[in-house]
């Protein structure tokens, strides 16, 4: 008997000090004091938006890591109602700057100006109702479809609800549902597929129809045929107009039609123009950027099974065809 209430003492000692750290740690968070207030700053009107952003000479570093600058002084001026895409490298800084257009951090030198307002004078929360997100990863919540569509939107009706959806390709697998708009999709969107994320966070887009919309790399991680209805949904959405979109790409046809390319290499912009623009500069990162891609496109069409041999000779005449559609 002794034995035994000693060692559901020894248990509930030791759950004690369990629960013990997890207070500590659970403390600490709740007493931690933002870097960014989000109660201060001005309140924009969504009404005299124009969706001008202008980045001057913007640095940055992560707080821990102060040697390691990730932006070595970013100048981009993006005109409202234009398209602008950002290319390079993986770790180039083209999603640090995505961040930074929402205010998640504060550029650590230089200013970024919305509408010639510095955005560190503009409430976040304001800020962030005049931007629309499409992320590679996408957050959804154990709700409803139709919650998650309209997710921070405080008006809307179900006829734009269902609008919403079909723009963005998703009203069919929606109604396949048993419980179509009300269906739950699980924690973080476990019960749909990565395809079926992506296009409910468009559908979230087309309800808020936001002055700015930001895409970073949203159809990276999908197969084919979902990057495909997603595509289409995304060019859809760019077409509509009436916003600025920032897009951080690698799919080729999506650049092309951009008004504005911005080639980010080592936390700088090397070269900015249009796609035909850039073309010109044969020894330009672009150029090859261009070149290694369609490279690999010719590999994988090959049908003689010599792609990794094939050499491919006339880069111009391959980029016609993507921009002829034909990719």
């Amino acid at each position: 008997m002794i034995n035994t209430a000693y060692q559901s003492l020894t248990g509930v000692v030791s759950s004690l000090t369990r629960a013990g750290g997890a207070a500590t740690r659970v403390i600490t968070l709740l007493e931690s004091l933002p870097d960014i207030d989000p109660t201060l700053g001005i309140e924009l009107d969504p009404l005299m938006m124009q969706g001008e952003l202008v980045l001057n000479n913007v640095t940055f570093h992560y707080q821990m890591r102060p040697d390691n600058k990730v932006l070595r002084g970013i100048s981009l001026h993006i005109k409202p109602g234009t398209v602008v895409a950002l290319v390079g490298r993986s770790g180039s800084g083209k999603s640090t700057i995505v961040n930074l257009l929402q205010r998640f951090y504060n550029p650590t030198g230089g200013s970024i100006l919305l509408d010639g307002i510095n955005v560190k004078d503009i409430k976040p929360m304001s800020l962030r109702q005049s931007i629309a997100s499409v992320q590679q990863d996408t957050q959804l919540f154990n709700r409803t479809i139709e919650e998650n569509i309209t997710y921070g939107v405080n008006t809307y009706t179900t006829e734009d609800v269902i609008e919403a959806a079909k723009q963005a390709n998703a009203y069919d697998f929606i109604m396949e549902q048993e419980e179509g708009f009300q269906t739950k999709v699980g924690e973080r969107g476990t019960r749909l597929s990565g395809g079926q994320k992506q296009r409910i966070a468009l559908a979230r887009v087309f309800v808020r129809k936001p002055k700015i919309l930001l895409l970073d790399e949203a159809t990276s991680s999908l197969d084919t045929e979902s990057e495909a209805l997603v595509q289409s949904a995304i060019d859809r959405l760019i077409q509509r107009g009436g916003c600025t979109v920032v897009l951080v790409a690698h799919r080729l046809s999506t650049v092309v039609n951009a008004d504005q390319i911005a080639v980010v290499n080592k936390g700088n912009i090397v070269e900015c123009g249009t796609h035909d623009e850039l073309l010109l500069k044969q020894d330009g990162i672009y150029h090859k950027l261009v070149a290694h891609q369609l490279a690999k496109q010719a590999n994988v069409v090959d049908e003689g099974g010599n792609g990794e041999d094939q050499q491919v000779d006339n880069v111009d005449a391959l980029i016609d065809a993507v921009q002829g559609g034909e990719d």
